[in-house]
């Protein structure tokens, strides 16, 4: 059994025995223990509700940010003659030619 299963039946077993407390005379636990109750039927019913109306669910997708500078340089409006080089962002230089120009 992975770790990740355990401690959801750990978790699933301390909520359990709070309930327990709670309906056997701590009333105040109640408030805080249907809170998640609530919450997973709002999920649930959303979940339900936009199957019923035929939205599929969209695909994760992630991009691939390998190559991508990320170095920003902010010069105050003064100092604009001490800047450094811009910092061309990855996708610009996509469409220069070897030289570094753009080809128009």
């Amino acid at each position: 059994m992975k770790f990740t299963k355990g401690a959801a039946i750990f978790v699933l077993l301390v909520y359990i025995f709070l309930w327990v407390l709670a309906l056997n005379g701590m009333s105040s636990l109640i408030p805080l223990l249907v809170v998640p109750v609530v919450l997973a039927l709002l999920v649930a019913f959303g979940v339900w509700l936009n199957r019923f109306m035929g939205i599929t669910p969209r695909r994760q997708h992630f991009e691939d940010r390998e190559g991508v500078v990320d170095d920003v340089v902010d010069v105050a409006p003064g100092n604009a003659d001490d800047a450094p080089d811009a910092v061309v962002p990855t996708d610009a230089r996509a469409d220069q030619d070897e030289t570094g120009k753009s080809p128009e």
